[in-house]
């Protein structure tokens, strides 16, 4: 897995700390998949439908949680474009090289898709309510779903993953490697949760 990209226009500080005029906004990515895409064992054809992202993290601007009910936005490190784009890519990088899913569409395919994913971020900030031990916190809740005869039908999967991974440092590039390492991880989860639905469906 390589490292999330980062675009670096000057250096920066987290938490809005940087106050010096002269210095620039850091932009980053969700790193994507090495891997080659697994053989499928599926003859699904699976459409990502929607990345939606909870208004309180919308925002291209990263978002730091201060106290229980106190958020801060940082104007000098945020998403290279939109949230919802930004996850929508590696998402969807990430089922294809699954190998349990089926052929994935790209945005805008003609053919007809029988499996559904869409997917609503609820949670996307760098918790800082313990200075001492920052996290990075992601929780994903995604509802698998099959198309019979061009409309929805039987729900395959309705799974919320949740993750708070420790930051290395508290810094921009830190708390996007925290999330990078999470979806990561939640995108294992719900290839392991989806192959087991499969399976006890048989």
């Amino acid at each position: 897995m390589r490292n999330p990209v980062l675009i670096l226009l000057a250096a920066g500080v987290l938490c809005g700390c940087a106050s010096d005029p002269v210095w620039k906004r850091q932009v980053f990515a969700f790193s994507l998949p090495t891997d080659p895409p697994s053989t499928n064992a599926q003859t699904n054809i699976v459409a990502l439908s929607r990345v939606s992202i909870s208004p309180l993290f919308q925002s291209r601007s990263f978002t730091y949680r201060k106290t229980e009910n106190a958020y801060e936005q940082d104007p000098y490190a945020g998403f290279l474009i939109p949230p919802e784009r930004a996850l929508a890519e590696p998402i969807r990088a990430w089922l294809r090289v699954s190998g349990v899913f089926g052929r994935v569409l790209e945005p805008g395919s003609g053919l007809t898709s029988t499996l559904v994913a869409e997917v609503s971020v609820n949670e996307l900030y760098g918790d800082f309510r313990k200075a001492s031990q920052p996290v990075g916190t992601m929780e994903i809740h995604f509802i698998i779903y099959e198309i019979k005869d061009e409309a929805p039908g039987r729900v395959v999967l309705d799974k919320v993953c949740a993750r708070e991974t420790p930051l290395t440092r508290k810094t921009p590039a830190a708390l996007m490697a925290a999330w990078d390492a999470a979806l990561r991880e939640i995108m294992e989860e719900i290839k392991s949760e989806y192959a087991k639905a499969n399976r006890n469906d048989r």
